[in-house]
């Protein structure tokens, strides 16, 4: 009697947990259904979307701030080619760069951080400057803000920007320190003659 009680209880609890295993299997396979089919959709939807506009950042193969400032002079990533079109973007992001360290000297101030960021209309670079260049553009600055005709802070001023233009690869532009802020992309510039903003002479 007790024997065949005992092999009820053994036989019920095999087909309790042959049940139990046959349940959990049949959930995973639910689950791994509904990750196929949300897999699946997430994938036609990237199919279906309109490409989106390149950002600065693809043109310059990632890079940013400092690192790409040594990738574009050739001191690093030598194995990355920069495109004529990423080469003009990063010279209008280092104008810009300049300007804003310039006209942050007239304000007063008197220490930057190499790093900034700076907005473009085909969305913002993090842009990078050597320190030497920086304290240098700031002092002169100042200079300039007290006596904008003071002839060695103009000349201090264009002969630390033509050596960071020749560090880079650069020509020097003519009008690099009258720049308009509101300068538009190299790849959607006129040939009309750019606006100078109001005391852009005071740093010519």
């Amino acid at each position: 009697m007790h024997g065949l009680l005992l092999f009820t209880a053994l036989l019920t609890l095999a087909l309790l947990v042959y049940g139990l295993y046959q349940l959990n299997q049949r959930v995973m396979r639910l689950e791994a259904k509904k990750r196929q089919i949300a897999s699946e959709k997430a994938a036609k939807e990237r199919a279906l979307a309109p490409p989106q506009r390149d950002k600065s950042v693809d043109i310059f193969h990632d890079l940013e701030s400092e690192e790409l400032f040594y990738a574009m002079t050739g001191e690093a990533h030598q194995e990355l080619e920069f495109s004529e079109d990423a080469r003009k973007r990063f010279e209008l992001v280092i104008r810009k760069h300049l300007l804003e360290v310039l006209e942050k000297a007239k304000n007063g101030e008197r220490s930057l951080d190499s790093e900034t960021m700076i907005r473009t209309l085909r969305g913002p670079v993090r842009s990078w400057l050597p320190q030497d260049v920086v304290s240098s553009l700031l002092m002169q600055g100042g200079i300039l803000a007290n006596d904008p005709n003071d002839e060695r802070a103009i000349a201090s001023i264009r002969s630390t920007i033509d050596r960071l233009y020749l560090q880079l690869g650069y020509q020097t532009p003519e009008d690099v320190l009258g720049l308009d802020d509101q300068t538009t992309d190299p790849s959607e510039e006129t040939t009309d003659e750019p606006k100078r903003p109001p005391g852009a002479d005071g740093f010519m």
